[in-house]
């Protein structure tokens, strides 16, 4: 991947959850990234560059614009603005695409991508790309999320699930009510019947969460079994 430097503009903000927003900016000129790669945006905000890195959550067969999902972090610095004000029009700084854990590094035909909260959003892109590649013998995603509203884009992934029979979805949730239609807990509750063995695993979430889910996976000894750990704070 070459790296650029460019401009976007933004030209949608869609609410996917309470607290995501999926944002798309169209850019000065394609990107040309792959599945599974990220780009930092830079916005001047009380007089200060600021620079957040955000996985694209966009389909790569599209690359004059990209798509982001924004989970909101009431502490930060730039995710609150896309809460508190009309971004629409506004001009942003891009740098990427960036990245290691990208689709070009996963070569086993069976493919797991599992999602902590917004990591749905990365997961999205990658999926797209392994719904469209005729030697994939089984795409498996995972997601988890607090509760059944916080699950982003459960269309989308099961609407795959329903088009393909190589194709399976699981969600689970931590704060499921006794109608909760979906399966309770962690991700890593679930995968008794998985096999990992000869399969690329992709993780993207919170740090800890991706680390149990991979110590749970490691725990039940796969053979030749990738992982691609995406962890944030």
């Amino acid at each position: 991947m070459s790296i650029k430097k460019l401009t976007g503009i933004i030209i949608n903000v869609e609410d996917v959850s309470k607290t995501a927003k999926e944002v798309s900016i169209a850019l000065s000129e394609p990107i040309h990234f792959i599945a599974g790669s990220f780009v930092n945006v830079f916005m001047y905000i009380n007089g200060e560059k600021v620079r957040r890195a955000y996985s694209i959550s966009s389909s790569p067969d599209a690359q004059s614009s990209i798509a982001l999902t924004l989970r909101l972090s009431p502490s930060g610095v730039m995710t609150p603005l896309f809460w508190n004000k009309n971004m629409i029009g506004e001009t942003v700084e891009i740098m990427g695409p960036l990245g290691l854990n990208t689709v070009d590094k996963m070569y086993h035909k069976k493919i797991y991508l599992c999602a902590f909260g917004v990591g749905a959003g990365v997961v999205k892109s990658i999926a797209d790309y392994f719904s469209h590649q005729k030697n994939i013998e089984h795409l498996t995603i995972l997601t988890g999320s607090k509760s059944e509203d916080e699950i982003l884009y459960k269309e989308y992934f099961d609407t795959l699930s329903q088009k393909s029979k190589n194709i399976s979805v699981m969600h689970v949730v931590s704060k499921g009510s006794e109608t909760t239609a979906v399966l309770k807990g962690y991700i890593q509750d679930h995968l008794q019947t998985f096999d990992f063995n000869n399969a690329d695993v992709y993780v993207c979430g919170q740090e800890k969460a991706c680390n149990d889910l991979v110590e749970k996976v490691t725990s039940m000894h796969p053979v030749d079994c990738q992982f691609f750990i995406e962890g944030f704070h």
